[in-house]
């Protein structure tokens, strides 16, 4: 599944060939919105802008959950992206441990069998 902004990037011929359900959506925001009510978890490997602001999204929808006490969606994480945040960001222990630190692939298949089906 794929959450899209076809009017963000008209040059760009659909979704990737790993897309089976495309979701199409009219703005940058509402596709976030979209790709954060629909995912039953986030698998977020190396990107740039637009995947770290997908990661902020999701992780801060997470740290709200986690203080009301309300379950949230599990966030697997390229280790890659840990560089970035820790040394750079104040951000307390438990929220860290709302990312699961993916260092290899068998990490990766781990985080994903877990996802709900």
């Amino acid at each position: 599944m794929g959450v899209t902004a076809p009017p963000l990037f008209p040059t760009r011929k659909g979704p990737n060939d790993h897309v089976d359900l495309e979701i199409p959506a009219p703005t940058l925001l509402t596709r976030i919105e979209r790709l954060l009510d629909v995912a039953v978890g986030y698998l977020v490997l190396p990107g740039g802008v637009g995947t770290l602001t997908e990661l902020m999204a999701a992780w801060n929808v997470a740290m709200i959950a986690q203080m009301h006490g309300l379950p949230y969606r599990p966030i697997g994480v390229h280790a890659g992206w840990m560089e970035l945040l820790r040394p750079q960001l104040e951000i307390a222990p438990a929220h860290l441990e709302l990312l699961s630190v993916l260092g290899s692939l068998e990490d990766v298949e781990t985080f994903l069998s877990g996802l709900p089906r």
